[in-house]
């Protein structure tokens, strides 16, 4: 089964277990990185059932992946990928689970009031 980078725009194939090729994650901040592991679940890219918790960060490092300071184009593209990542965030709070997001959105992003 073929696998593409998850960073909008890309499509370099990458291992099912992957989330992006080498130039997109390296260039997430390593917290970000971190999180990313801390939510995977061996085996989630087979049956297919990520944790809320893990599709939060992995919306937020897609957003991380596109959003640029200043450059209206770049931020108009992170959005909707934002707003999915506040989604889940939203869900799995709801779902005693915690805030995934946590200390991981930038203070500089484009994130509503009274979302995490």
């Amino acid at each position: 089964m073929s696998h593409t980078c998850h960073a909008p725009g890309c499509t370099k194939l990458v291992p099912p277990h992957m989330l992006m090729c080498r130039n997109h994650w390296f260039a997430l901040p390593p917290k970000i990185r971190s999180a990313i592991w801390r939510e995977y679940r061996p085996g989630q890219e087979s049956d297919k059932k990520p944790s809320l918790r893990y599709m939060a960060v992995q919306q937020l490092a897609c957003a991380h992946s596109v959003f640029k300071p200043h450059d209206e184009k770049a931020v108009t593209e992170a959005l909707p990928y934002l707003a999915e990542a506040v989604r889940y965030s939203k869900e799995a709070v709801k779902a005693g689970l915690g805030d995934p997001l946590e200390k991981l959105v930038p203070a500089e992003w484009p994130v509503p009031k009274g979302t995490p």
